[in-house]
Order: structure tokens, then sequence, then C-alpha cells
């Protein structure tokens, strides 16, 4: 398959190191030093049990470069970002071009069906623990990544296609006829702790500890919310996630958290502010994420 990468940083440099190593047509849309890194010398990827370095059939900040119109399309950008992504990603959007999303948020999909209303778009989730370690090298801890991928009802043969790549890549990979409930799965865990990590100024060790009751009340609202949407969450999947947060490194961060204490842009309405905009949609009460809400609004003002 020809498939465009749309950032290269923890998500999208892994998926396209994989990709590339096991055959596909990768072109990567990276920028800065990140991207003249690889230019150079190439991807390389680090992880616990293996090291590759990988050439992508392209690389560049801009898709007109490539010259190309993709099978598929993967953004693996910050949620504040992905609607420009989108529209400069055009040039390697054809009329029959899959579109994914794999940010942390659970509207993306919505955001690029408004852009592009005539192409197919999935959705997509990935589970994976990495970061850019300097320009040019992506790390993970852990064995690897678990990448979601799929629709509401009958999965299209393209995106079939597209999970047979990923799992010929050595990427774990679930091709889902019920995206929406799996997406929601991990943005309880994702907007639970981004929001409670924030607005305490607090690792996620120290959220369990001391917040718990409040985590508790934050999981039920968004549970709320995520049911309404459409998603078959129950009491099990909270379950599932007290004892992930249970188990995790005491001080561990979350991204929304860490770019709160050095003053960067913050995905909290693609975060916090989806939950409570869909909350007052539906006419669902989320007092407990609401408060954090508006703490962090002033702070990020």
């Amino acid at each position: 398959m020809k498939i465009g990468i749309v950032g290269a940083g923890g998500v999208g440099g892994y998926l396209a190191a994989r990709l590339a190593k096991s055959g596909e047509e990768v072109y990567l849309v990276a920028r800065g030093e990140h991207l003249e890194a690889i230019e150079k010398e190439g991807l390389r990827l680090v992880m616990r049990d293996e090291e590759i370095v990988v050439h992508p059939t392209a690389v560049s900040d801009d898709a007109a470069e490539f010259g190309e119109r993709m099978d598929a399309v993967l953004f693996c950008v910050k949620g504040y970002d992905l609607q420009d992504a989108a529209k400069k990603a055009a040039p390697m959007i054809g009329p029959d071009t899959l579109l994914v999303p794999f940010g942390n948020g659970v509207g993306n999909a919505q955001t690029l069906r408004s852009i592009y209303p005539q192409n197919p778009v999935a959705n997509g989730a990935v589970y994976i623990v990495s970061h850019i370690q300097r320009p040019g090298v992506v790390k993970v801890a852990g064995r690897g990544a678990l990448a979601v991928i799929g629709t509401d009802g009958p999965v299209p043969q393209r995106l079939q296609a597209l999970g047979d790549a990923l799992k010929k890549a050595g990427i774990k990979t679930i091709v889902s006829d019920r995206i929406t409930t799996e997406v929601w799965k991990k943005f309880l865990l994702i907007a639970a702790m981004a929001t409670l990590t924030s607005c305490h100024d607090a690792p996620m060790g120290e959220i369990v500890e001391k917040h718990k009751e409040e985590l508790r009340k934050v999981l039920d609202e968004i549970l709320a919310v995520g049911r309404a949407e459409g998603a078959r969450l129950d009491d099990g999947d909270k379950a599932k996630v007290l004892e992930q947060v249970a188990k995790v490194p005491y001080d561990s961060p979350t991204s929304m958290w860490l770019d709160f204490k050095a003053g960067r842009k913050t995905e909290l309405e693609q975060i916090t502010g989806y939950v409570v905009q869909k909350a007052r949609e539906h006419g669902i009460e989320v007092p407990t994420i609401a408060a954090c809400y508006e703490v962090l609004k002033s702070r990020q003002s």
C-alpha cells in the first residue's frame, strides 16, 4: 500500500518505521530538525529488544512534494493540529483515499469527515508509550504497540488491507466493527488522567493515592457521556482503568499535564472540553470534570 503518515512523533514515527521496514511505501510528513535528521540519516526506532533504521519512500514537510495520491493517510498529530494538518495533506489525498486519525481524542474522525466528506474515514487508537528521543530517533518503552482501527458496521476492504499491512509490519492490530466503543475505552483513561493530573498539577500516582474518589466520579461522568455518544461502555471498563492506573509508576505524567507545566499549547479542548461540550449537548451533568475544566481554562489563558 501507499501509506501517508502525517506526524513523525512517538506514534507516527513508530508506525512509519515498522511499515517501511516491512516493505510498504511510506510517505512521511515531518518537520524541523526531526525532518532534517530523517532526510540525512533515516528514521531510527529504538525498542527494548530491537533497534532499526529505515528510509521512508519519501519524507517532507510538504505533501505536495510527494507527487502521489495515497491508498491511506494516517494522522498522528495533536488534536489541535488535526484540522490544519488535514488540509495541508490534500495533495496526497485522492477521492478514494482512506483517512484514519490516531489522536488522543474521540472527535477526530468527525473533524476529518467535515473536511473530506466524500472520502472513506475510519477511526483509530494506538496504545503505546513512545517519544522523540532526539531528532531522527523515536524511542518506545515496553513491548511495542496495539493499534485498533475500524468503523461502526461492516469493515471496508481498504481498511482491512490497512489492518493486514499493520499486522505484517509486526504491529499488534485489531480491526473493529464497533470502533466508537474502542476509541472511547482508550479515551476513558486518557481523559480522566489528563484532566486530573493537569488540574491538580500532580503525577498519576498522586491522583490514584490522594484523589481516588474524584477519579471515580470523573470516570463515571465520562462513561455517561460515552454511552450517550453510542459507546458500549460499562462498569467493567471503569474497573479496568482503575486497575491500569494503579500499576503505573507513581511519578508517571500525562502529555497534557506536561504541556501545561511547560506553558505549551494543550489538548484541553479536545479532551476535557470535549467531554463537557458533549455532556451539555446530551443534557448530562458532569460537575466534577466541569469544575476541573474551568480551572484549566483559566490557567491556560
